[in-house]
């Protein structure tokens, strides 16, 4: 099975600064809330796909956030973290006692609309029975991760450091869970992290030290929205005359 991972943990204080009453998930763009929009093309996915979330309990316990995904996504599984963790990476690994070794991981984002073809996206990744796959946008910006392509293939990833200028959507495939997590434990103890943080990008690494096959999936850059501040929220409003409920 497919199993799609969204950490939706991380600090939303900037929008709670800028007037926002809400969890970033749960801020409303368009009629729906954030995380509708995040999971809508994946949940088109044909083959079979359970979606885990990670939550910060303060968060269940104010917002009752588990209960909208799971109105949302039925069958759902919820991780609950009592405290932060060091990044993504780590939030991640919260989830391992939810995913079998042989299934598939699809890691996204919890504050981004990739407007593309999941099907598409996947099938190539079965095609070309990648161990990892990753989507990318042109930029050069250093806010992003990226991957450098080498003959088609990914050869190298840094954490917002513009090796090339294909940088990483919030989209990472693994293949099989347990060559993710052994590549995830050997990321973590090599230490490396951003600024006191671990991400995913970095394992992709660990993949090419392994020798598993890693490929990249390009799509246009106006496919991808990315919210991580309040003022990428206006500039969506304005750009798709959406309206923005506080």
């Amino acid at each position: 099975m497919l199993k799609i991972i969204i950490p939706l943990a991380g600090s939303s204080e900037l929008f709670i600064n800028a007037g926002y009453h809400y969890p970033k998930p749960l801020i409303e763009l368009n009629g729906k809330t954030m995380i509708e929009w995040v999971i809508e093309n994946p949940s088109k996915l044909n083959r079979g796909h359970q979606f885990i979330f990670i939550l910060k309990e303060e968060d269940i316990v104010k917002y009752h956030i588990d209960n909208t995904l799971k109105l949302l996504s039925p069958g759902c599984e919820i991780v609950k973290l009592k405290k932060s963790t060091k990044g993504g990476l780590c939030s991640v690994l919260m989830s391992i006692d939810k995913i079998d070794k042989d299934d598939s991981l699809l890691i996204l984002n919890g504050d981004q609309i990739i407007d593309i073809d999941f099907n598409e996206v996947d099938g190539y990744w079965q095609k070309e029975k990648v161990g990892a796959g990753i989507v990318t946008f042109t930029s050069v910006h250093p806010r992003w991760s990226y991957a450098r392509i080498e003959n088609e293939e990914v050869v190298q990833t840094a954490e917002k450091n513009p090796i090339s200028n294909q940088s990483i959507a919030g989209y990472y495939y693994f293949d099989k869970a347990e060559a993710f997590f052994e590549s995830a434990y050997e990321s973590i103890k090599n230490e490396v992290q951003y600024e006191g943080n671990y991400y995913i990008s970095p394992v992709i690494n660990q993949y090419v030290l392994h020798n598993r096959k890693v490929r990249n999936f390009a799509i246009d850059k106006d496919a991808y929205h990315s919210f991580y501040s309040p003022q990428m929220l206006v500039e969506y409003e304005r750009n798709n005359k959406a309206e923005l409920v506080k």
